[in-house]
């Protein structure tokens, strides 16, 4: 993941510039064709997606076991907790490859949660902004992100399915737009050519 702002920008050079450059027009043309295939094919690319899912969260149990035999000298109980969450990690993503369907839907009531949340506190923002710009766009925002969750919830799983894959890929489309308006902005500035007056 890139995180620039302005100054980190300035401080880049020629060298850094290039290389992140190239680096954001792969990353956006990657999101770009799994954003696209997400749109396009919804039914493979959430079956693809669960798989992925799965096997990431099957690689941090695997990888929470093997810390645990590495740091031997860990107090019991953080020995203990690094172990429910082994297999927690593994169960989910034994859970993801098994039944993707089901793996897509909890992926979806996580979502609709995150927006939930999203919504209470930007609308919460905007009670206390009163007064201040800006509060009234936090205010409808956060009661869209409540109505996108409600409609959310209020889906059977096939549609829940197809919706939260149609979100990732947004989500992706939009992350390579991002990545397009870093690229520009890591181009180096262009000297202003000055015109010459035809002197006679």
């Amino acid at each position: 993941m890139f995180i620039f702002n302005q100054y980190r920008l300035k401080a880049l050079n020629e060298s850094s510039r290039l290389y992140y450059k190239k680096h954001s027009l792969v990353m956006a043309v990657l999101l770009l064709i799994c954003g696209a295939c997400c749109l396009i094919y919804p039914f493979m690319a959430g079956l693809y997606l669960s798989y992925l899912t799965g096997m990431m969260f099957m690689i941090c149990g695997f990888y929470t076991f093997y810390s645990l035999i590495v740091f031997r000298k860990q107090h019991w109980k953080s020995k203990f907790v690094s172990a429910v969450f082994a297999l927690a990690w593994l169960l989910l993503g034994y859970a993801f490859i098994i039944n993707p369907v089901v793996g897509m839907n909890s992926l979806s009531i996580i979502f609709c949660c995150l927006f939930i949340i999203g919504g209470v506190s930007r609308i919460v923002s905007g009670f206390r902004m009163r007064g201040h710009a800006g509060y009234a766009w936090n205010i409808l925002i956060g009661i869209f992100d409540l109505l996108i969750a409600a409609i959310w919830l209020g889906m059977n799983p096939e549609q829940s399915y197809l919706f939260t894959t149609a979100f990732i890929g947004l989500e992706m489309i939009f992350s390579a737009g991002g990545f397009i308006s870093l690229r520009k902005k890591l181009s180096p500035a262009q000297p202003k050519k000055l015109a010459l007056k035809d002197t006679q």
